[in-house]
């Protein structure tokens, strides 16, 4: 059980350390770190040499987070519901997913505002899938009722 835990949480951690490292400083998130006192180490993290110098690919920096998130919760939603899909789990399970996926396709479509990004939907339904195949083999998944 440890293991799966882990195993939902270091996404959630490197999508942070991404988010962290390159993102820019302008997003609300860093105004709260200034609050409680947190900017100096973040600052730290953010004016590396090392970590500044290397190229990584846009998509790491500005898709990936979100992805690695919904991976996360959908991984940890599926270990609580005990991989069974039914009444009362559909919501949950699918519930981030969902929101990330027609998040994207209302940007594409223009009922949400926003820059629509073909990687972004791809690493979405990657997001998606995967938790899938890591806690079950497709036979496995007990669906009732649905």
């Amino acid at each position: 059980m440890i293991k799966r835990i882990v195993i939902g949480i270091i996404p959630v951690i490197l999508g942070g350390l991404i988010y962290l490292t390159y993102r820019t400083d302008s997003l609300v998130m860093f105004g709260w770190f200034n609050e409680i006192g947190l900017s100096d180490k973040i600052g730290l993290l953010r004016s590396n040499y090392q970590l500044q110098n290397l190229t990584i690919p846009n998509w790491i920096k500005f898709s990936l987070p979100d992805a690695l998130w919904l991976f996360s919760f959908t991984y940890i939603t599926l270990i609580i519901w005990e991989n069974k899909i039914n009444r009362e789990s559909v919501f949950w399970i699918f519930f981030a997913p969902m929101i990330g996926i027609f998040s994207e396709v209302g940007q594409l479509t223009g009922l949400i505002p926003g820059t629509f990004d073909k990687i972004d939907l791809i690493l979405l339904i990657i997001a998606t899938i995967l938790p899938f195949k890591f806690l079950t083999k497709l036979k496995s998944i007990k669906i009732k009722n649905v």
